[in-house]
């Protein structure tokens, strides 16, 4: 049973009023009487109602979340997570703001963040992507002093505490297993990726997650699937940019009947499902990454073998959980992160991601 203030009072002979006042640093204790109720607290493992810390502090916490817009299904799914993990904590006096933000307009993401910190957010979570100027986002919360943690992609050199998300390299790894293993018995198997090419626009060095993605498919190809010929499309257009409908429809066009599966690892979904579904692709394996509505109606309909999912609306819940354990903690030292482990979805488990949903609610 764990000890109260009304027990502390008793014990050592003072005031209730006293002992709150030391513990919640809400009025005047002599420094020696305070000292000695906080040593005696914390020999005793004291923990503090949560409820009531609320009312002593009588005023809100907030915290905020920053990423790009695009795509939007995936945002969107982090939102849900956020949402969840806001409504758990807002009886506790905080609220959560979470900014999308155009992309690559790294003034509209510095006006928001300036914006948080002159309105008094404790904590932010920035996913660190390469189309924004990280660098000054990442300095200005340094020099305000408030901390901060990393999502979706990672920042390992900036002063963040933690990061929440999935490993990309790791991901790559996953569908290269599955690609390999469905063509394990098809000789002269041929599998095409289609990624996009590096973009010269980009502010920062931070990781290329279409990069690690490549990168961790091609290693397991040539270390357990070394009979399997793999072939790299790379497109050049920005993801807001309508092109890339014509790029990926081509070159699904040019290898039609010539490869046994594709791999698609940008989110270009609809168009690379669209494209499928056009140019008669239903006897290729197809793989690519995360759920959006076209991807489960392919699902159910096999137009799409599989799909990597890297489980936003886990990544948005603890985020915001990790970000109330700092304020809470007012914590300021390295933590360990929170690995969300990539799941493969099939046709027969396309729902896996409403049981995610549903249990953090």
């Amino acid at each position: 049973m764990r000890i109260t203030q009304k027990e502390i009072s008793r014990r050592l002979g003072v005031s209730l009023i006293t002992v709150s006042r030391a513990l919640n640093d809400t009025g005047y204790v002599s420094k020696e009487l305070k000292e000695r109720i906080l040593r005696y607290a914390r020999e005793n493992s004291y923990v503090p109602h949560r409820a009531s810390q609320v009312l002593v502090r009588n005023r809100t916490h907030r915290i905020a979340m920053f990423s790009s817009s695009l795509p939007t299904y995936f945002w969107a799914d982090i939102r849900k997570g956020m949402n969840v993990a806001a409504e758990q904590i807002r009886g506790f006096d905080y609220e959560v703001r979470y900014h999308t933000v155009a992309e690559a307009d790294s003034k509209a993401y510095i006006r928001k963040l300036r914006r948080e910190v002159k309105e008094g957010a404790e904590a932010f979570a920035f996913a660190n992507q390469r189309i924004y100027d990280m660098d000054t986002i990442f300095g200005l919360a340094d020099r305000a002093g408030i901390p901060y943690v990393t999502f979706n992609v990672d920042a390992p050199e900036s002063n963040r505490l933690c990061y929440i998300g999935s490993d990309y390299h790791a991901g790559g790894r996953l569908a290269a297993e599955f690609i390999g293993k469905a063509l394990t018995f098809k000789p002269a198997s041929r599998a095409l990726v289609i990624t996009e090419e590096e973009r010269e626009d980009r502010f920062t060095d931070a990781p290329n997650i279409n990069s690690e993605r490549l990168s961790g498919f091609l290693e397991v190809i040539k270390s357990n699937f070394p009979a399997l010929t793999c072939e790299v499309e790379h497109i050049t257009t920005p993801l807001q940019n309508e092109r890339m409908d014509t790029q990926i429809s081509e070159t699904l066009k040019r290898r039609r009947g010539k490869v046994d599966a594709v791999y698609l690892i940008p989110a270009f979904n609809s168009v690379f499902l669209d494209g499928l579904e056009k140019l008669g692709y239903d006897r290729t394996i197809t793989l690519l990454h995360d759920l959006d509505s076209s991807a489960m109606h392919h699902l159910e309909t096999h137009m799409l073998s599989a799909v990597i999912y890297q489980n936003p609306i886990l990544q948005g819940y603890y985020t915001v959980k990790t970000l109330e354990h700092i304020v809470e903690s007012n914590r300021r030292d390295k933590m360990e992160g929170i690995e969300i482990i990539s799941n493969l979805i099939l046709a027969e488990n396309r729902n896996l991601h409403r049981n995610h949903y549903a249990l953090i609610t």
